[in-house]
């Protein structure tokens, strides 16, 4: 069993995302995201980790999450649009005028996912597929193009188990595509877990684990900032599986292993609740950190390490993004001499920028990614500074480019980002020197 296998394999049955033909929790007034127009009003939607297939009165977007209120007409229930969106040119082109326009994307997609296939060399059924596809299409825009990445790295990362593609899939895209931040679904699990009465040291730890994680990040000290990293790292459970495995290995019983970590927490946390809609929280988060964890790995010489780094800053949830990738160490900690470090974060005044740090024999490149025009002079008066502290450390600064971003690329999420960090060792740290 590789560790895309024992990652997927430790989520319970009822955590993954299924379509479910029972209507009976869509009561009252709920939040859900429609994902794919089956006919003129029957649309598929995803509530927490669960789909349908409704009809819906209203307009909506494909991709989007709206408010609704369900109520019956006869035998059927029927979904109406509480927050209607004001009808304008860019919310009626989303439904497509004419089948032949939805059948011209559809197959275009088909075709891009068929040629990933064929490139790989996977063998592959039709419906598995169609899966992908379905996934691919219930994004627009950018988000879309960072599906197809993320398809991409997945066919690559599973050519010989094909089958478990599109769950992987569903992770990936949900941990990074989603509307809903990490930050605010771990909110929504500390008023969960503030509202039970369970007093038992697993939700104490639960208590703890969630305050540490949406503590401010300490942005004006280094030491606390690398202290939060590491903490974030643990207090996550990015490494769960990681400690399985060495269990495995040494012939320890499974239950030995001690609910410390957020992940196993909210897997036996899960067990216990008795709502679907606090089900469906625990298994959004679950699904999202799995998603990320999916990002770690090894290859070729490499290994690589993905963190995302939930934050709050003017009251606004967001989430920045940390790759790193070093040569192998015996100890197992990054090589300082070779190693690529990919920052991704949104700031108040920046906005969304990208750092790039490629270290080779402790001669630094550095390249930012920015949409904010007065970092170009910032950077250019600071780089004698910097120069002279990293000599201190015995590095050399050889290169710094600031590059803005064009029109196409001010989104919120980058394109950019997801093909640096997907990219082959080949594209990366150059190991040869």
């Amino acid at each position: 069993m590789n560790i895309w296998q024992l990652l997927q394999h430790r989520i319970p049955e009822s955590l993954e995302v299924k379509t479910n033909n029972s209507l009976e929790k869509l009561t009252g007034i709920f939040q859900a995201k429609v994902t794919e127009q089956l006919d003129d009003s029957l649309f598929s939607i995803q509530k927490g980790t669960v789909s349908y297939e409704v009809k819906i009165v209203g307009a909506v977007e494909i991709g989007k999450e709206y408010q609704f209120r369900s109520k019956t007409d006869g035998n059927a229930l029927v979904l109406t649009v509480e927050n209607q969106i004001a009808p304008s040119e860019k919310t009626r082109a989303f439904i497509p005028s004419s089948k032949p326009v939805e059948s011209n994307q559809l197959q275009a997609t088909l075709n891009r996912v068929e040629q990933l296939v064929s490139q790989l060399g996977v063998k592959m059924p039709d419906s598995t597929l169609r899966e992908i596809v379905k996934t691919i299409e219930s994004y627009t825009g950018t988000k879309k193009e960072i599906a197809m990445e993320l398809t991409k790295f997945s066919l690559a990362r599973n050519v010989q188990l094909p089958q478990i593609v599109p769950s992987s899939l569903n992770m990936l895209t949900s941990s990074f595509l989603d509307n809903e931040t990490m930050f605010s679904t771990l909110e929504q699990i500390k008023h969960i877990q503030k509202s039970s009465n369970n007093t038992s040291p697993e939700i104490q730890t639960l208590q703890r684990q969630l305050e540490s994680i949406t503590t401010h990040i300490p942005l004006n000290s280094k030491q606390d900032m690398l202290l939060f990293v590491k903490t974030l790292i643990t207090n996550l459970g990015l490494n769960y599986e990681h400690g399985l495995t060495e269990s495995i290995v040494q012939q320890d019983t499974l239950s030995k292993l001690k609910l410390e970590q957020l992940k196993p927490i909210l897997l036996e946390l899960s067990q216990r609740m008795i709502h679907a809609e606090e089900k469906g929280t625990i298994a959004q988060l679950v699904s999202k950190i799995t998603g990320f964890q999916l990002l770690n790995r090894e290859d070729g010489l490499l290994n690589h390490v993905f963190l995302p780094i939930p934050v709050q800053l003017e009251k606004e949830a967001k989430e920045w993004y940390i790759q790193i990738s070093s040569k192998k160490k015996k100890s197992g900690v990054v090589d300082p001499e070779y190693c690529r470090i990919v920052l991704f974060i949104d700031l108040p005044i920046f906005s969304s920028t990208m750092i790039d740090l490629l270290v080779q024999q402790k001669v630094i490149t550095l390249t930012i990614h920015h949409s904010y025009a007065p970092i170009e002079t910032l950077v250019e008066k600071g780089i004698p500074l910097l120069k002279e502290n990293l000599s201190q450390k015995g590095y050399t600064l050889s290169t710094i480019k600031t590059i803005p971003k064009n029109e196409e690329e001010q989104e919120e999420i980058s394109l950019r980002f997801f093909k640096k960090i997907l990219s082959s060792s080949e594209e990366g740290v150059d190991v040869r020197i």
